[in-house]
């Protein structure tokens, strides 16, 4: 299960899960589009449909997909560092926050037959309004985990109703 926290000066949520599989296939479902839209969401929340990166420092990423009522999303960014398998960095811009450019940072880190995945999000103080729409990391982790340990799939997954 993956544990959440809000930096002292509300900034920064940083999540941390470990993952039964090695760095390299971690950092692998996190670049590789056609196991990004494998993991990445539940229907009935939000799921990414589409994603391309150039995986590269500079490089463009850019993910779409639709949120919980079936409406469109994008979010969007740069990276700033990409270092296989341990460091990947990008901006994050999404369409629900306007101009709101934020940083995702993912650390990978190899712990005896795994692999601990920490995320920082930060920029958030700029945002205040923001840090709420952000407190998903974990659910989001858990997917990620899902994918890796066990081959769960967005189709998988019980949709959830909306609230």
């Amino acid at each position: 299960m993956a544990t959440s926290k809000v930096s002292p000066d509300a900034d920064e949520i940083m999540v941390e899960i470990q993952i039964a599989a090695p760095p390299e296939r971690v950092f692998q479902a996190l670049t590789d589009p056609s196991q990004v839209v494998k993991w990445w969401g539940q229907t009935g929340v939000y799921r990414c449909t589409k994603f391309e990166c150039d995986l590269r420092a500079g490089g463009k990423w850019r993910s779409g997909g639709v949120d919980g009522r079936g409406g469109p999303f994008e979010i969007s960014g740069e990276y700033l560092e990409v270092d296989p398998p341990r460091v990947l960095a990008s901006t994050w811009l999404a369409t629900w926050t306007g101009d709101a450019q934020t940083k995702v940072r993912w650390e990978l880190e190899p712990v005896g037959k795994g692999t601990l995945v920490r995320l920082r999000h930060s920029g958030l103080a700029a945002h205040p309004k923001l840090a709420e729409s952000y407190r998903g990391w974990p659910r989001m982790l858990g997917w990620l985990q899902a994918l890796l340990e066990r081959g769960e799939t967005v189709e998988d997954r019980k949709a959830a109703s909306w609230n």
